[in-house]
């Protein structure tokens, strides 16, 4: 094994033994109210084998914590940590992309972030689409950068296969479909036609993987509805127009009104700590809690506890992030197109409707590639100025 795997490794288990310790801590309880919706469902498939017909949010999560939860279907804090084991498979997944696009130090700093982030390690025990989501996410940008350097319409197949699993999860992830068709046909090294190819792959892909699901909602609702409309009621007349409409629709009545509100619920999704949390008031914690006894009345941590984690965590990443993207785009521009593409794509998917700190979740495995990048660059200076001064005499 070379030292570099071996690096990784350990970077691993680091990761997984604090994610275990999330799980442990967070226990055999819920702490949120949309947990206990996912695991209904979940339970409901392991029992019963389908979703119930009033079920309107995302499929894709129920499935995996039903899939997870099959060797003990009743218990939480099982599921809290096989979920916590699986999305350490993150660490090494940040690191194939950071090495695929950038290198291996800034890969190897990258999986180190990832592995120590306290907002992704949380999140892996927390019943929520979003850790999950973010190991599709990289999955899916691996696959893109793949098949466009191997000029392979399978990798595009694939690529276009996990986005469509992914926005099973998390509907704001069609937003980067696009950037995804259109850098693998970009970058791909092969004649015009066939470059379209892997574009068309993508989404076609995408959209037969999506379909049974759309099939479904058809079906029950009697109008297309590709995934979940729960969360889009800021788009305005849905029913009548349908997300896209509502949009188009509020977009033209009011411009500067709808610019304003994405570009408030953009900056809400980059925020340093949770302004809007719900739980955060006690009275909705009561009320939380009389109408589903299985909810706690106390909070999950300390709010300025919390908080201080979070902004400082979330700050120095970003800013390493801003970093490595200003040093990616002079020197591998490809690279940052894709990475900075899919991040703020799907971002903006989410500002359309409402932005929050834990939808950047899903997106936090690409920013961290960023933030190695931005480590390596910052190493790199320091060992070559440290270097330069042994060698001065005048500093000797």
């Amino acid at each position: 094994m070379s030292a570099d795997s071996k690096r990784l490794a350990s970077i691993v288990l680091l990761g997984l033994l604090v994610r275990l310790a999330v799980a442990a801590a967070l226990g055999g309880g819920f702490h949120f109210a949309d947990e206990t919706l996912y695991v209904d469902a979940a339970r409901g498939l392991l029992h019963g084998g389908s979703f119930d017909p009033a079920y309107e949010r995302v499929p894709g999560y129920p499935v995996l914590l039903a899939l997870l939860g099959f060797p003990a279907p009743d218990s939480v804090l099982w599921l809290r940590v096989a979920q916590a084991v699986l999305t350490t498979a993150g660490v090494a997944l940040t690191f194939f992309v950071g090495d695929r696009l950038i290198g291996r130090q800034a890969a190897l700093a990258a999986a180190g972030v990832y592995a120590l982030d306290p907002l992704t390690a949380v999140s892996a025990a927390l019943l929520y689409p979003e850790a999950s989501a973010a190991l599709f996410l990289a999955a899916a940008t691996l696959a893109a950068v793949e098949a466009a350097r191997r000029d392979s319409t399978a990798l595009s197949a694939v690529a276009g296969a996990v986005l469509g699993i992914l926005a099973l999860s998390r509907p704001a992830a069609l937003a980067v479909v696009p950037v995804a068709a259109a850098w693998t046909a970009y970058v791909a090294p092969s004649m015009p036609l066939r470059r379209a190819g892997h574009a068309a792959v993508v989404v076609l892909v995408c959209l037969l993987v999506l379909a049974p699901w759309t099939y479904r909602n058809y079906q029950l609702q009697g109008r297309i509805v590709v995934v979940s409309n729960v969360g889009t009621k800021f788009a305005g007349p849905t029913k009548e127009h349908g997300v896209a409409g509502a949009l188009v629709v509020v977009a033209t009545r009011n411009p500067l009104g709808f610019a304003r509100r994405v570009g408030r619920e953009f900056a809400y999704f980059w925020e340093l700590f949770p302004h809007r949390l719900q739980t955060d008031d006690p009275g909705t914690r009561q009320a939380l809690h009389r109408r589903n006894p299985r909810l706690p009345t106390t909070p999950l941590a300390p709010r300025s506890l919390r908080d201080v984690v979070a902004a400082t965590a979330s700050g120095i990443e970003l800013l390493l992030a801003l970093v490595g993207l200003v040093v990616l785009w002079r020197s591998r521009r490809r690279e940052a197109v894709l990475l900075a593409g899919m991040i703020l794509a799907f971002a903006l998917g989410h500002a359309l409707f409402v932005g929050r700190m834990r939808y950047r979740i899903t997106v936090l495995p690409l920013v961290f590639v960023l933030a190695g990048a931005g480590l390596a660059t910052l190493q790199a200076a320091l060992a070559g100025r440290l270097g330069r001064s042994r060698l001065d005499p005048a500093t000797g």
